[in-house]
């Protein structure tokens, strides 16, 4: 990249559990031009949530679901990269450096972080390692990794995010097909909230049936819903 390039960054809020001041204090780091887009994925939170800084906008998405959200948000983009970043997940000192480093390498088309938990446990701490060996043993990515990738290449993929669920394994694969994607070393803190919430074992067994129900060929409407109930 010749220029300086510009960095969208797009956080989906669906519930009042974000971590939007958090978040905006890691974005203000920057040392590059960044846009913030937040796109508010619940009507009951429009009125709740504003533009802070004059780099940032908020946008609604009346369909549930993260890949309509992330759509809605690149609608807006301007940026030759776009950092699809949870609203629970905090980034790392020097994040922009970090991906503009990982992308001089005009092979690589994007990627994402390590994993790290907002608590420290020793069986979180296990997860952590399986969840990043995997990572580099199967080359997919989840979205609370803080997924980042060139602006053309995801106008490529546009089509993989029209999902309420597991669109950010459908994008990882679709951004293989272009070049290579990468993990960086710098940890980004994603919360461990539902691991508090329904115990170790209960949130895995619920993340890997949701996962088996949309490898049968289930409609990923459906295991939304079935993965969102209590």
């Amino acid at each position: 990249m010749t220029h300086s390039p510009l960095i969208s960054v797009i956080t989906p809020v669906h519930s009042r559990n974000h971590r939007l001041p958090v978040i905006r204090k890691s974005l203000s780091s920057a040392i590059v031009p960044i846009q913030i887009i937040i796109v508010v994925n619940n009507q009951k939170l429009v009125k709740e949530i504003s533009p802070k800084t004059s780099n940032e906008e908020v946008v609604f998405c009346s369909r549930r679901g993260r890949g309509y959200a992330f759509l809605e948000g690149i609608s807006n983009a301007k940026g030759d990269i776009a950092l699809l970043l949870h609203s629970d997940t905090n980034l790392p000192s020097g994040w922009d450096a970090a991906i503009l480093s990982a992308l001089e390498d005009t092979r690589v088309v994007g990627g994402g972080f390590s994993l790290s938990y907002d608590t420290s446990k020793p069986t979180l701490e296990i997860i952590t390692w399986l969840s990043n060996l995997w990572v580099w043993l199967s080359g997919e990515l989840y979205g609370d990794r803080a997924m980042f990738v060139r602006s053309d290449i995801l106008k490529r993929c546009l089509s993989v995010l029209q999902v309420p669920i597991f669109e950010d394994l459908r994008l990882t694969r679709c951004m293989h097909k272009h070049g290579r994607v990468v993990l960086l070393g710098q940890e980004i803190i994603t919360s461990a909230e539902k691991y508090r919430k329904y115990g170790l074992i209960g949130y895995i067994l619920r993340i890997w049936s949701a996962r088996i129900l949309y490898m049968l060929g289930i409609d990923p409407h459906h295991v939304y819903a079935s993965y969102y109930s209590e």
